[in-house]
């Protein structure tokens, strides 16, 4: 390999999902999956609330924080995410369509993209190597949501690429959701978490009128709220004009937020230092 492909590889090799694949292999693996270099200066995004969930990244240097914005612009910072750790995987892999969250350099940063594409769909060769990254991914979201290593094994088997597939979006679901509860958990008024909750349902349907699988008791132990404090906000808000409710049916009557969000912030988009060598 060439020097600048010597060295990214070394910086992708601290990260777990490259456990047990050769540094030889990595520039093959790298054009395999579609694999390019971002560099960041501090404060530029890469990624982008609404933006289409086909895509993550590796770390190599820096750190990455991760946000959300409600219809006011004010930000809240779910968490940060150094190298070598893995951004966006949960997301990109459980067949969201888009992303929910921002993601932007906490300092100047180097990111590797990765395609989601090519990670669930083995390259023509079957080569040995992009069937260990898919094991490692398993194992990292494995790990994320408490399920059995024994799941893992079945990454190795060629012939169960459906079940290998399957199981892989349902514990980067399982992981996604354990992420939107925390999002939602981190607002400290019953106001905020409600909206939190409700935005997030507007966004997984992909309109501001829908039905929610909570009675009004079992909505305020989601958040964690009294249910008395719950049922004052719901009618505060209807009030207001900016909800109305009947059961668990629920509409959100001011522009929806994820457009309000986008149209707040206009960050510059980050530099790209090409595609990693093919």
């Amino acid at each position: 390999m060439q020097q600048e492909d010597t060295y990214l590889a070394a910086l992708a090799k601290r990260s777990q999902l490259f456990d047990g694949i050769g540094t030889d292999n990595l520039s093959a693996l790298f054009s395999c999956l579609g694999a390019r270099r971002v560099r960041l200066a501090k404060g530029e995004l890469l990624l982008r609330t609404g933006e289409k969930a086909d895509r993550f990244g590796i770390v190599l240097s820096g750190s990455l924080a991760v946000s959300t914005y409600d219809t006011d612009g004010k930000r809240t910072l779910i968490k940060l995410i150094k190298a070598p750790e893995v951004v966006a995987a949960a997301q990109a892999l459980s067949g969201a369509d888009v992303i929910s969250v921002d993601v932007e350099a906490n300092e100047d940063s180097v990111v590797l993209l990765l395609k989601a594409a090519r990670i669930v769909t083995p390259c023509e060769n079957a080569c040995a190597f992009h069937a260990r990254l898919v094991r490692n991914i398993m194992r990292t979201l494995a790990a994320k949501t408490l399920e059995l290593n024994r799941k893992i094994e079945i990454l190795s088997h060629r012939s169960t690429q459906d079940r290998v597939r399957n199981i892989m979006r349902t514990l980067a679901a399982k992981t996604l959701e354990l992420n939107r509860k925390i999002e939602i958990l981190s607002y400290r008024s019953t106001q905020d978490r409600l909206m939190s909750y409700l935005r997030t349902v507007a966004q997984q349907k992909g309109t501001a009128e829908f039905d929610i699988p909570f009675g009004r008791q079992q909505l305020a132990d989601f958040l964690c709220v009294e249910r008395s404090a719950l049922s004052a906000e719901i009618s505060r808000l209807s009030k207001l004009g900016l909800i109305t409710s009947r059961k668990s049916h629920f509409a959100l009557r001011r522009t929806s937020p994820w457009e309000t969000c986008s149209s707040r912030r206009t960050p510059a988009r980050p530099s790209e230092s090409g595609r990693v060598r093919d």
